[in-house]
């Protein structure tokens, strides 16, 4: 399977419902049984992976995502922005509100650290930046 490092793959991971996770293949490593991929850099177990395939270049632009309050950030730079800016930042797991009008003071590849000192997945938690309209 390393033929795959370095494209870009949609990775369907677990039993049925799939999990689905797309971006570039970072590493394949046999020795201890794990694949990394995306800019978040997710650690898959080989055990976890039902199937891998090459990602349509139609799939791997992701488009901004509408929310109702804002936009879903997804790129490391949006996040930057977010700290500098000290932007209001609505964080939601699934149905879930976990966090309403709070800043984010830093983030890594994989995490993010808001100003009450959570500290959350970025794979897990979708990060809604507020933004102003009209």
């Amino acid at each position: 399977m390393k033929h795959w490092v370095g494209r870009p793959v949609i990775m369907y991971c677990d039993e049925p419902p799939y999990r689905i996770l797309k971006g570039v293949l970072r590493k394949w490593d046999p020795v201890i049984e794990r694949a990394v991929i995306g800019h978040q850099e997710i650690s898959v177990p080989f055990r976890d992976i039902a199937w891998i395939k090459s990602l349509a270049p139609k799939e791997r632009a992701l488009k901004p995502v509408l929310h109702s309050v804002g936009y879903v950030m997804r790129e490391r730079q949006q996040f930057d922005n977010a700290v500098y800016f000290k932007s209001a930042v609505t964080v939601w797991k699934g149905e879930v509100l976990i966090a309403l009008n709070t800043t984010i003071v830093s983030h890594t590849k994989g995490s993010v650290t808001l100003e009450d000192g959570q500290n959350l997945m970025k794979g897990t938690h979708i990060f809604v930046v507020r933004s102003l309209r009209g």
